[in-house]
């Protein structure tokens, strides 16, 4: 039985226009209604799961920031934000990185330091809540993740210059042209295994969805993960199924029906 629903949000429940499948809202109901936890897990911030989900943000687990923090009903379970003196080496990392615009991620508010229409065109698809400052360096405020945007290739352009972190920092690329940093401690693995202890759920209760390296640990902490048929092919070979549909045909909602509602 499926006591624990966990899902990512772009490629994944999304569609590639980033709106909610209108179907959900219904299972979502439907889950609640039958005692079923339901998560998002995203590398977006707070308030961008916020805008989405906003008429079932009392019932919702918001695992943001890749982990970095979970609320619940208004509620902050945790957060792990980045150490303050890791932040300045990063921020001049990505600077460094030719085609790649670092972006800090607060809990309220995301903080960029270049105005090109690149940039806030692309993040405008995702959060409105940004601010454009002189130097991230200087910006005092409570950082969970950085992002780096690369529109020439997260993995292939900027990730070499972050390999130098790996030993004390989690890199994962979040999409094709997203790279995240956050804690080590810090991923949507350990927020699954957070709420798993705090509801008294198994990973043979749990069942999660997700489709890039973003979501690689969560795909261990549940008997039932699911790889996107639209996922990364290294998130293919680590989850124990593939949906038979890709995000946009609804393949999280089949499986959610499947396996949720069957009698």
């Amino acid at each position: 039985m499926i006591k624990l629903v966990v899902t990512d949000l772009d490629g994944t429940l999304l569609k590639d226009n980033h709106e909610v499948p209108e179907r959900f809202w219904d299972i979502a109901d439907r889950l609640f209604r039958k005692g079923v936890k339901l998560g998002i897990a995203s590398g977006r911030p707070h308030f961008s799961i916020t805008e989405n989900f906003r008429s079932i943000m009392e019932h919702l687990y918001a695992i943001s920031d890749n982990g970095s923090m979970i609320i619940h009903n208004k509620t902050e379970l945790f957060s792990k934000p980045l150490p303050q003196h890791e932040i300045e080496a990063l921020v001049m990392a990505a600077r460094s990185a030719p085609h790649g615009w670092p972006i800090l991620c607060g809990k309220d508010i995301w903080y960029v330091e270049n105005s090109d229409s690149r940039l806030i065109e692309k993040i405008s698809n995702y959060i409105r809540n940004f601010k454009i400052v002189d130097d991230l360096t200087k910006v005092d405020d409570a950082v969970l993740k950085i992002t780096v945007l690369d529109l020439m290739g997260a993995e292939q352009n900027s990730y070499p210059y972050f390999k130098q972190f790996e030993d004390r920092l989690k890199i994962a690329v979040g999409g094709a042209v997203w790279l995240d940093i956050t804690r080590t401690d810090a991923n949507k693995g350990e927020a699954v295994q957070a709420l798993q202890q705090l509801n008294g759920i198994t990973p043979d209760e749990t069942l999660v969805f997700g489709d890039f390296m973003n979501d690689y640990e969560m795909m261990k902490a549940a008997t039932y993960s699911y790889a996107m048929k639209n996922s990364y092919s290294k998130i293919l070979e680590v989850a124990n199924f593939v949906t038979e549909k890709d995000n946009n045909e609804e393949g999280v909602l089949d499986v959610i029906e499947a396996l949720c509602f069957k009698s």
